[in-house]
């Protein structure tokens, strides 16, 4: 499931970054730079149509809809 589907404060592990729906490549590392890496544990602090605030890594990040939906989680 993408991160647009997973419950609020409740933690969860990145399984896979889809780089065909980020814009570019730029993007992806960018990602990966903020520790939006697979392995990384993850959890939706809250939710504003659409976009997020992620905590990732102990820092909260705002994140958009479309990056939202390339990011898939699992269990832990």
């Amino acid at each position: 499931m993408n991160l647009l589907m997973i419950p609020k404060n409740t933690d969860f592990r990145i399984t896979k970054i889809k780089q065909n729906k980020l814009n570019n490549l730029n993007q992806y590392r960018h990602l990966e730079n903020l520790g939006f890496v697979e392995g990384a544990i993850i959890s939706v602090v809250s939710e504003n149509s659409g976009n997020l605030i992620v905590k990732v890594k102990d820092s909260r990040v705002a994140i958009g809809h479309d990056i939202a939906s390339a990011i898939i989680v699992g269990g832990i």
